[in-house]
C-alpha cells in the first residue's frame, strides 16, 4: 500500500494542471479544426450546406477553392490528432527536465523538443499524403492547400471563441459584483487585507512541507530598475514581506543586486594589446611596481593556460611567488582577485558556498560566494578566485562540484545552493536556488609539497594547468611599458580565438605523430598515459602559447613533465630507473638534446633518486 502511494506522489510530478490547460486548448483547437475542415470541404461529399458561414469565411478572405473529399479531411485529422501527440510529448518531455534539475532550455532539450516537432510533422503530413489514390504535383498541392486554409481559419474561429467566452466571464463576473468596489479584494482595502492576512515568516516557509516547484526568480531588468520594493510581486512600500525575508535570509547577495540594480555592468574599455605585448608588459610591471622577477616562461604559460582550461595549478616551494602571480596579474589587467586561504578541516563545498542555518534561519554567505554572485554582474571584467594551499585538505573534496561542473557546457555551470521553500523570492542571479559559475571566471590554486600536505589527485591536474615553480626569481631591468592596463574578457576571449585560428601556429598531425613516439614508449614502458582531455588543452595551448612569444616545443616539453613524467613520482620498480634513461635519449632522439629542459631536469632528478 506504501509503495502504491509513493508511487501515485512521483506520477503526480508529471501531472500538472497548467498541462491540462495545455492539453485541453489543444485538444480544442483540434477539433475545431476537422470541424473546419469538414465545413469548408467543396467535394460532392455533401456532409454540411455548401452555403455554411465558414465557406463564406473562406470566400471573403479569396481562399481557392478546393475539392479534396475525404481524403483532404482525413489528412487534417490527421495533423489536429499528431497536434496533441506532440503536446503531449512536449510537456513530458518539458516536466521530466524540471524534476529532473536539467535546464529546461539548453541546447540538448531544444534538440529534443525539435526532433519530436520534426517526427509529428512528417508523420501528420506525410502519412495524409500517403493514403492519396494518386499522388501527383497537383494532388499533393491541392491538400496542402486545403490544409493551409483549414488551420488559418480554425485560427480565426478558435481566436473569436475564446474573445467571446472572455467578455461573456467577464460580464457575468461584474453583474454578480455591481454595487461593490471594483478591486481585488472585495469591500476590503489592500491595507486591511494585510493586516488580515500578513505574509508568512521566512521561518514558516522554510519550515513548511514543500510539494510543488519553486518559483521561477526572474524578475526582468526593468522590475528592478524602477526599484526592488516595487519589483517583489505585491511587496508594499517600506520594506517588508518577501523583500524583508530575502535581504533577511542573503544579505550579501542583496546587496549585490542592489548594486548593479538588476543590470549587467557595462563592458570595460580593453587596451588594443597582443598576446606577447600583454605577457612582456606583465612580466615588466610586477619587476618594476611589485619587485617581483618570474622567468618569461612562467608568464607564458599562465596566460596561455587561461585558454586551456578553467583551473590553474601552481606548485612549488613556499616563498617562490605563487599567490602573487594571480593575485597581481588581476591588479595589472583591471581584473578582480578574491583570495581564500584554505583551512585543513575543509571537507565539503559548504566552505565554498555556504550553507542554510535552521537555528537563525539565514544563509551563511561566504565571501567567495558573494564574488561569484558578483561576477555574473560584472561580465566582462576577469575574475580570479584564488585558493591559497588547496592541498592541505583533499582537493577532490571540497572542490568535487567544481570539478564535475566545469566539464559541462558553459550554460550548464550550475551549482545548487539550497532547495528554496515555495514562495521564497531569493536574489535575482540566484536562479532555482542554483549559483551561475559565470565564464569569465577562474580558480587559481597554489600548492606546498611538505609532510603538512595532501598529494594532489590526478583528476585534479588531468583537469588543470599545473605549472611548477622551482627556480629562484632572478633579478633584471624592466624594459617597455610597465604601467596597469584595462583588459576584459571579451577581449581576451577574441585574442585566444585569433590565436588558435592561426593555421600555421596549430598542433598539427605531425606534430602528433612525433610527439606520440615519446608518450606510446613511456606508456608501454610505464602503463603511464593522458586521455582525450590532455589532448584538447594541447590543441588550445600550442597556438596561445606561441603567440604569446613561445615555442611549440616549450609547450610540449611542459606538457610531458607536468602531465605525463609527473606520474613516475614514487615509482621505484627495479626496471623504471633504465626506462628513464631511455625516455631521455628517445627525446635527444626525436627532439634533440637540450629542447625539452624541463623533462630533462625532471627526469633526472627521478633517476638520481633510485
Amino acid at each position: 500500500m506504501e509503495k502504491t502511494e509513493a508511487k501515485g506522489k512521483k506520477n503526480r510530478q508529471y501531472f500538472t494542471r497548467k498541462n491540462f490547460i495545455a492539453f485541453s486548448l489543444v485538444a480544442l483547437y483540434s477539433i475545431l479544426l476537422v470541424f473546419v475542415a469538414v465545413c469548408i470541404d467543396r467535394s460532392e461529399l455533401g456532409i454540411v450546406s455548401a452555403k455554411n458561414p465558414l465557406i463564406g469565411l473562406a470566400d471573403s478572405l479569396k481562399m481557392r477553392p478546393v475539392a479534396t473529399g475525404i481524403y483532404g479531411i482525413v489528412c487534417v485529422t490527421l495533423v489536429a490528432v499528431y497536434a496533441v501527440i506532440f503536446t503531449v510529448a512536449f510537456v513530458f518531455e518539458r516536466r521530466l527536465a524540471y524534476v529532473n534539475g536539467k535546464p529546461l532550455w539548453s541546447k540538448k532539450m531544444l534538440a529534443v523538443y525539435g526532433v519530436t516537432l520534426c517526427i509529428c510533422l512528417v508523420l501528420s503530413v506525410g502519412l495524409g499524403l500517403l493514403i492519396q489514390p494518386k499522388i501527383t504535383g497537383e494532388n499533393v498541392l491541392d491538400h496542402l492547400t486545403f490544409l493551409g486554409e483549414c488551420l488559418l481559419i480554425a485560427a480565426i474561429c478558435y481566436l473569436g471563441i475564446g474573445a467571446v467566452i472572455a467578455a461573456v466571464a467577464m460580464f457575468i463576473v461584474n453583474f454578480r459584483k455591481v454595487n461593490k468596489p471594483f478591486d481585488f479584494f472585495g469591500d476590503k482595502t489592500l491595507d486591511e487585507v494585510m493586516e488580515e492576512e500578513p505574509q508568512p515568516s521566512l521561518a514558516e516557509s522554510f519550515d513548511a512541507p514543500q510539494e510543488t516547484a519553486p518559483v521561477s526568480t526572474d524578475l526582468g531588468h526593468g522590475m528592478l530598475a524602477s526599484g526592488l520594493d516595487s519589483a517583489i510581486g505585491g511587496a508594499v512600500s517600506g520594506g517588508s514581506g518577501a523583500l524583508e525575508d530575502r535581504e533577511t535570509v542573503f544579505p550579501a547577495l542583496s546587496s549585490v543586486d542592489k548594486k548593479y540594480e538588476g543590470y549587467p555592468a557595462e563592458p570595460l574599455d580593453s587596451a588594443d594589446v597582443d598576446l606577447r605585448t600583454l605577457c612582456n608588459g606583465f612580466r615588466n610591471y610586477l619587476a618594476k611596481h611589485e619587485k617581483l622577477y618570474y622567468d618569461i616562461e612562467t608568464v607564458r604559460m599562465f596566460v596561455c593556460g587561461l585558454a586551456a582550461a578553467r583551473i590553474i595549478l601552481l606548485e612549488g616551494l613556499s616563498g617562490t611567488g605563487k599567490s602573487s602571480l594571480p593575485r597581481y596579474f588581476a591588479k595589472y589587467v583591471s581584473g578582480r582577485a578574491t583570495f581564500l586561504a584554505v583551512q585543513a578541516t575543509w571537507r565539503d563545498r559548504t566552505n565554498l558556498l555556504g550553507y542554510f542555518n535552521e537555528f537563525s534561519k539565514t544563509y551563511a554567505e561566504t565571501d567567495f560566494l558573494s564574488a561569484l554572485y558578483e561576477a555574473s554582474y560584472d561580465e566582462d571584467r576577469i575574475h580570479l578566485f584564488i585558493l591559497d594551499e588547496l592541498n592541505i585538505s583533499r582537493v577532490e573534496y571540497y572542490f568535487a562540484d567544481f570539478l564535475s561542473v566545469l566539464e559541462y557546457p558553459e550554460e550548464e555551470w550550475k551549482l545548487r545552493i539550497m532547495q528554496l521553500p515555495v514562495g521564497f523570492l531569493p536574489p535575482i542571479k540566484l536562479d532555482e536556488g542554483y549559483v551561475q559559475i559565470p565564464p569569465n571566471s577562474f580558480f587559481v590554486g597554489t600548492a606546498n609539497k611538505d609532510d603538512s600536505t595532501f598529494s594532489i589527485a590526478d583528476k585534479v591536474y588531468d583537469r588543470s594547468i599545473p605549472i611548477q615553480f622551482d627556480n629562484r626569481n632572478e633579478f633584471f631591468e624592466a624594459e617597455g611599458n610597465c604601467e596597469p592596463i584595462t583588459l576584459g574578457m571579451g577581449r581576451l576571449k577574441a585574442l585566444f580565438a585569433a590565436a588558435q585560428s592561426d593555421v600555421a601556429n596549430q598542433f598539427t598531425r605531425e606534430d602528433a605523430a612525433r610527439f606520440s613516439k615519446v608518450t606510446d614508449f613511456i606508456y608501454e614502458e610505464f602503463d603511464v598515459a593522458f586521455g582525450n582531455r590532455v589532448l584538447n588543452q594541447i590543441q588550445s595551448l600550442v597556438p596561445v602559447y606561441i603567440a604569446c612569444g613561445g615555442t611549440k616545443e616549450e609547450v610540449l616539453d611542459f606538457i610531458l613533465a607536468r602531465k605525463v613524467l609527473v606520474r613516475l613520482e614514487g615509482r621505484f620498480e627495479d626496471y623504471v630507473k633504465d626506462g628513464l634513461k631511455q625516455v631521455k635519449a628517445l627525446l635527444a632522439n626525436v627532439y634533440g638534446a637540450g629542447v625539452f629542459t624541463r623533462s630533462e631536469k625532471m627526469l633526472d632528478t627521478l633517476i638520481k633518486k633510485l
